[in-house]
């Protein structure tokens, strides 16, 4: 039977959450105040989000909803997996989902590192599922030299 389920994150960025979602291609409605989200049946089950992304981007009958939890200080995902898994993939959330928003947060830090160090370039590798970033600040390099006597 097809029901929301909510399910907890470890999302806390608002901004990297929209970014990484707009990656996915999944284009994100951003709300102030919670809104209704859309479910199988038509109905909200009571459910609302204040980013939701429609079930109409990914061909379902029912939404996805991030909702803030002021208790946790975290997104939690509302989701009905029925409708979700076959077409997002069984580990969308914790896999794909977690990674594009890790990115986002390390650009996020490397724009605010940028400001203090200088201008940084950043390398990606990916070897397999570990995917690693290299910052290197050009404002921050030290070089010293030693004679030796």
């Amino acid at each position: 039977m097809s029901h929301f389920s909510t399910v907890r994150t470890r999302l806390v960025n608002r901004e990297c959450l929209v970014q990484a979602l707009e990656d996915l291609k999944l284009k994100p409605q951003v709300h102030e105040i919670a809104q209704p989200l859309t479910g199988y049946y038509g109905d909200s089950q009571g459910q609302s989000a204040e980013i939701i992304v429609s079930g109409r981007t990914i061909k379902a009958r029912a939404d996805i909803g991030f909702r803030w939890n002021s208790n946790s200080g975290v997104y939690d995902v509302i989701h009905d997996d029925w409708e979700t898994s076959p077409r997002l993939g069984e580990n969308f959330f914790s896999h794909k989902l977690m990674q594009t928003y890790g990115k986002r947060m390390v650009l996020a830090k490397a724009e605010e590192l940028r400001e203090k160090f200088g201008e940084c370039s950043i390398a990606e590798t990916t070897e397999g599922k570990v995917q690693t970033f290299r910052l290197t600040f050009a404002g921050h390099q030290e070089v010293k030299q030693y004679a030796r006597r």
